[in-house]
């Protein structure tokens, strides 16, 4: 028989842990379902720019959030899920079982396409980074290099290029792809080198990576020293699950309004997942406190209550007044 909770929250990244945690501390019962704990979280050795933590990492935080959710009774389920149903509940069927669920919390993050190169894994967080924007603080004065598409390697060469001594940009057409502003940026940086009908053929290093092999369109190899890898080859979000229950927009996204509301009534959404403009850990986590907030109010509704507009109350007497 299938398990019954208020709310079930799909993804326990940043975004998916803070709904949890706002929902669980009003005694709404709750369940996590992840197949893994932090998400893109565990691609952060050392994470700089979260309000308030000095000297932490992506997967320490992770672990926090996980804490902090499970010490007000909430339920965690490392499982994938396959399939929801709706029909005045949610049916969530996962890979090993069933869950009936009044309302859900979409966060299920996204995931970085690779190159699918040997020794890629073993480096990862290494001196192999799938984030430029999170991690090139980390390569003041080095050398670096970049390999990816479009839009998202103009980002990391820019980014790159403020920082970094030297910067080579890796992609496989004859030229760069993109805005034309900001290719003629790059275009300008004396500390930036093109490297055009090229992709990388090796990765080698020992503890951290140190070279890369590159072969260009005649089959002619060239071997580069660096400091670090940057991979911008856009990412990848699974909804197939879901999208025949929430709208989507162009770019696979979950489309949400303020209070991470989507086209459907009874699922709200948060996270790297969704069309919010900024993919940043403390965007994901006051997104995902906004989605929070939502479900446990639908579901105070369906109760006939009024619900809450922050997470503080006060008893005064027999009274327990949210504010």
């Amino acid at each position: 028989m299938a398990q019954k909770y208020e709310v079930i929250v799909i993804g326990a990244g940043p975004a998916g842990l803070s709904a949890a945690m706002f929902i669980a501390r009003q005694k709404a019962s709750c369940l996590v379902i992840s197949k893994d704990l932090g998400g893109q979280m565990n691609l952060i050795p050392k994470l700089e720019n979260y309000p308030g933590t000095i000297l932490s990492s992506g997967p320490l935080l992770a672990k926090t959030l996980e804490n902090q959710y499970l010490s007000y009774g909430g339920e965690m389920m490392f499982d994938t899920v396959e399939k929801i149903d709706f029909e005045n509940n949610f049916k969530i069927s996962t890979a090993r079982s069933d869950y009936i669920a009044k309302t859900i919390v979409l966060a299920p993050g996204k995931v970085p396409n690779n190159l699918g190169l040997e020794n890629e894994n073993k480096f990862a967080n290494k001196g192999i980074h799938y984030c430029t924007k999170c991690d090139a603080p980390f390569y003041q004065g080095k050398i670096t290099a970049s390999v990816g598409v479009g839009a998202y390697l103009l980002e990391s060469g820019i980014l790159l290029s403020r920082m970094a001594a030297k910067v080579y940009l890796i992609f496989k057409g004859g030229r760069l792809g993109g805005d034309k502003d900001m290719i003629a940026s790059i275009e300008q940086k004396k500390n930036v080198e093109l490297i055009s009908n090229s992709t990388i053929k090796s990765i080698t290093g020992e503890n951290i990576v140190n070279e890369v092999t590159i072969t260009n369109s005649s089959g002619i190899d060239k071997t580069i020293q660096i400091d670090g890898l940057f991979i911008e080859m856009g990412s990848k979000i699974n909804l197939d699950y879901v999208k025949h229950l929430v709208k989507l927009n162009p770019k696979g996204e979950i489309e949400i309004t303020q209070g991470g509301k989507t086209s459907h009534p009874a699922i709200f959404a948060a996270g790297d997942a969704t069309n919010i403009p900024y993919k940043q850990i403390a965007v994901a986590c006051g997104n995902g406190t906004e989605a929070g907030l939502s479900a446990f109010n639908y579901v105070e509704k369906l109760n006939g209550k009024p619900g809450i507009r922050a997470d503080w109350k006060k008893k005064i007497g027999d009274t327990v007044f949210h504010y």
